[in-house]
């Protein structure tokens, strides 16, 4: 037999070239031609016959092939659906910057399907030019120094809203380790700039208005309802004695314990508790009188507090002023009010009057 020119040890290595490493394995099929499997191997041997010509192997071939096919496909799914989970929007583009690929929340942000944009450049599914331009500028950056790089910018969308978006894009190389293309994550960062830009206002204009407050010759403190101060300007610390002052003058007052510097201090105590808007009292202190007025920052837990040296003589003319107008006022309603009842009595006595007088008249007739 023409299988005899060749050892046992050599048929079954010419064998595995056929994906056949056991005697279970020889089929002998005779789809190659040759009636026993063993003579196909002597004739591999020999030169004359190819691995391909096996009708097994072929069926073998074809069964990993489509395994493999299903298994991409599946690996191809599966990637696409965790894409699709993720909340933010994704893209990917070729080298030339043609679209290849994106998720569910890109869509959602295009208004647009993959179908209906897939190939194209990516200005014509984010109508935004300054967008493209970034992006053109990011592709060729990637290209020349590869990485990542993350770039903060504006676009309009076909609603006319603007976007503040964080785009995160990474470059993509093939087993060669060439660039074949971008992948690029989009995160909208327009409330998170919006918050930080009033914020920012906020921070300013409370900056500026204890600037403000630190010019004012009145006392201002602001405390918590631990009567731990919060904020207070010189005028305070003054009134406070000069030991307060150079404290203030060292490092300010935040954090100091109003109750061991003004003796007073139950009236913060009492106010804060009551729920009460404002509260205003005289009260003695280092023997000067003080108006002491209260108003309610934050119900229960922060209040802020004016006190006006009664003693000043500026301060003393205007109160006075004030409060005289105050008198004027509630006399004045008080007046008005005795005015109304004189007019209703007299007007009842001109009614009995003229009534009585009518009588009488008609009495002489």
């Amino acid at each position: 037999m023409s299988d005899q020119r060749y050892s046992d040890q050599q048929l079954k290595q010419a064998l595995t070239f056929i994906e056949i490493f056991d005697k279970a394995g020889e089929i002998d099929c005779g789809g190659c031609g040759y009636k026993t499997c063993r003579e196909f191997a002597a004739a591999m041997l020999d030169g004359v016959a190819r691995p391909t010509m096996c009708v097994e192997l072929t069926k073998k071939v074809i069964e990993k092939l489509k395994k493999r096919d299903r298994e991409l496909r599946e690996t191809l799914f599966f990637q696409q659906e965790l894409l699709d989970s993720i909340a933010v929007p994704i893209f990917h583009e070729d080298r030339s910057g043609l679209l290849a690929g994106c998720n569910r929340a890109f869509e959602a942000l295009i208004s647009k399907k993959l179908g209906a944009v897939k190939g194209r450049d990516i200005s014509r599914c984010i109508d935004a030019p300054d967008f493209e331009a970034i992006n053109q500028q990011i592709n060729q950056s990637l290209i020349r120094n590869g990485g990542r790089q993350v770039v903060e910018t504006r676009f309009a969308l076909s609603d006319t809203s603007e976007l503040v978006i964080e785009l995160h894009k990474s470059v993509l190389t093939d087993r060669a380790g060439d660039v074949s293309g971008f992948v690029s994550v989009i995160f909208d960062i327009t409330e998170r700039v919006r918050h930080s830009e009033e914020l920012t206002q906020a921070r300013e204009t409370a900056e500026l208005s204890v600037s403000l407050l630190q010019k004012v010759p009145s006392g201002f403190v602001i405390v918590d309802e631990r009567l731990k101060i919060r904020e207070a300007n010189r005028a305070f610390a003054a009134m406070m004695g000069e030991e307060i002052v150079e404290i203030f003058d060292s490092h300010g007052l935040r954090g100091a314990d109003l109750a061991k510097m003004f003796s007073a201090h139950s009236l913060f105590t009492n106010f804060i508790r009551s729920g009460e808007e404002t509260y205003s009292r005289d009260v003695e202190w280092s023997g000067k009188k003080i108006k002491l007025s209260l108003y309610s920052i934050e119900h229960g837990k922060t209040t802020g507090a004016i006190l006006l040296d009664l003693s000043a003589p500026d301060v003393r003319k205007e109160e006075v002023k004030l409060r005289a107008e105050k008198v004027i006022r509630e006399n004045l309603e008080t007046v008005q009010k005795i005015a109304n009842l004189l007019g209703e009595n007299a007007s009842r006595t001109e009614n009995a009057l003229s009534a009585v007088i009518k009588l009488f008249s008609e009495d002489d007739k």
